[in-house]
């Protein structure tokens, strides 16, 4: 008997994030119904303001990861309010902004570890955006009049994100490798902005390829527009899959 091969979908889907960039309710369930089998994660922002957490607590009933892209940037005490929050909430990933500093990102992570002994569940990983990829070297020295390069500060917010007890952080495909020994091993690394090759980086400033960005230890890669603009959206998942099949 011919062994079945592998399909690709089965271990890497994981690695993947659908970006829910829909405003109608009913289309985001219709999407991750028809994608879930090939992406682990979905991620929501804007639909988040839009739908609230029932939006959540139906697309978690369909045996899939949220990404809860909230980017969230407060004082400690709110952050504290949020890591309670997003922890009864059931999602699996949750980002917040380095910006806030070291005494904001701690505090999510204690209320957070907090909520999740009380209701005995894991609580989400936390990750911190070091910078926006559609921060470039200009934008970064003159509209946030912040000295230095991309990569240095890239490293700095990196490093805050470790000191804080964050899981890790939201950076481009080619700085993984500029931070990561300075970093815990088991840090988890998020990157939007990858592409297949030969496609357009639209408004990502600091990109690289699905199989790169793998390679040089992303554990989550976030799509958008290669999905949602394709003629097939499940065609275009596959294809990413094939792409990145051996990279990591």
């Amino acid at each position: 008997m011919t062994a079945t091969p592998p399909d690709p979908a089965a271990h890497l889907s994981e690695r993947l994030c659908l970006a829910l960039d829909l405003a109608d309710r009913d289309e985001i369930l219709a999407l991750v119904d028809e994608m879930k089998d090939l992406i682990g994660y979905f991620k929501l922002n804007s639909a988040f303001t839009l739908h609230g957490p029932r939006l959540v607590q139906e697309i978690l009933e369909r045996d899939v990861k949220i990404f809860l892209d909230l980017k969230l940037h407060d004082i400690p005490n709110t952050l504290a309010g949020y890591g309670h929050a997003v922890t009864s909430l059931g999602a699996h990933l949750v980002t917040l902004h380095t910006g806030g500093g070291v005494e904001m990102m701690r505090a999510a992570v204690t209320a957070a570890d907090k909520t999740a002994a009380e209701l005995n569940v894991e609580r989400p990983k936390l990750v911190g955006v070091t910078l926006l990829t559609s921060v470039d070297q200009p934008t970064l020295n003159g509209d946030l009049n912040v000295a230095g390069t991309v990569a240095n500060e890239v490293r700095r917010r990196a490093l805050l994100a470790a000191e804080a007890g964050l899981d890790g952080i939201v950076c481009a495909p080619s700085e993984i490798e500029h931070v990561r020994a300075d970093l815990p091993d088991d840090f988890f690394y998020v990157t939007p902005g990858t592409r297949s090759p030969g496609s357009s980086t639209n408004d990502h400033k600091r990109t690289g390829t699905h199989a790169q960005a793998l390679a040089n230890g992303s554990g989550l890669l976030v799509l958008g527009r290669r999905i949602h603009h394709a003629p097939d959206r499940r065609t275009a998942a596959l294809e990413v899959l094939r792409e990145i099949e051996g990279a990591d």
